[in-house]
């Protein structure tokens, strides 16, 4: 693992494929967050300090997790939230190109060429169960119109929000409560259309709304 600090309160850390062979790890223990993966993660934090002398100085952690090509992982994390959020967003772009020690030549391209797409006006999050989906969408005030899609793919579910009409102040403290219910994932047209060909669309807009009023109900 190779750690990097964004600023005194971000962190950035490096999990190669090897890596996760070593912690008998899968992706699918991260996105579904089992006891494993909730473990591992936790690991990662702790390690930090010695690794980097990186200090938790808050209550919340904000998490961050990009799939790489070659199954390994770049987990970041702020203990800023929702502040810090703004940080993870800001430095996307960098999970997915700075990767030049851990992967291969075709993987760095490919990686750059995801950044070249990247959307920062689209959020998408992976939850392990519908119900904490809806928990989510009840966390968002009523008063706020969000564009919104629901998939489904094998057992996990992808809610993608639009920023459309919001502020992007609005829409980071939106997307910074997501993060305590699921994980963030980067998004690109490549990422949609995956997602569009190989999951189930549940609810094809007004995603949030729909689920708020069904959990508040």
């Amino acid at each position: 693992m190779k750690y990097k600090k964004i600023n005194d309160a971000t962190v950035q850390c490096i999990i190669t494929a090897e890596d996760m062979l070593e912690y008998g790890l899968t992706l699918a223990d991260i996105f579904e967050r089992n006891e494993k993966g909730e473990g591992f993660l936790r690991d990662i934090i702790e390690r930090a300090h010695d690794e980097i002398g990186y200090q938790i100085n808050g209550e919340n952690i904000a998490m961050q997790i990009t799939p790489l090509k070659d199954k390994g992982l770049v987990v970041t994390f702020t203990d800023e939230s929702p502040m810090g959020f703004k940080d993870i967003l800001q430095h996307l772009k960098d999970v997915l190109q700075g990767v030049s020690d851990e992967v291969s030549r075709q993987e760095q391209e490919a990686a750059r060429e995801q950044e070249s797409v990247f959307d920062e006006n689209r959020r998408m999050f992976v939850f392990a169960s519908l119900y904490q989906v809806m928990q989510y969408t009840a966390s968002i005030p009523n008063t706020l119109s969000v564009k919104s899609h629901l998939y489904k793919e094998g057992d996990v579910y992808y809610l993608v929000l639009e920023k459309n009409r919001l502020s992007y102040k609005t829409f980071n403290k939106i997307s910074a409560q997501g993060v305590e219910f699921a994980n963030l994932i980067a998004v690109s047209e490549e990422r949609m259309q995956y997602l569009e060909e190989h999951g189930e669309c549940l609810i094809a807009d007004r995603a949030v709304s729909r689920l708020r009023r069904i959990y508040l109900a």
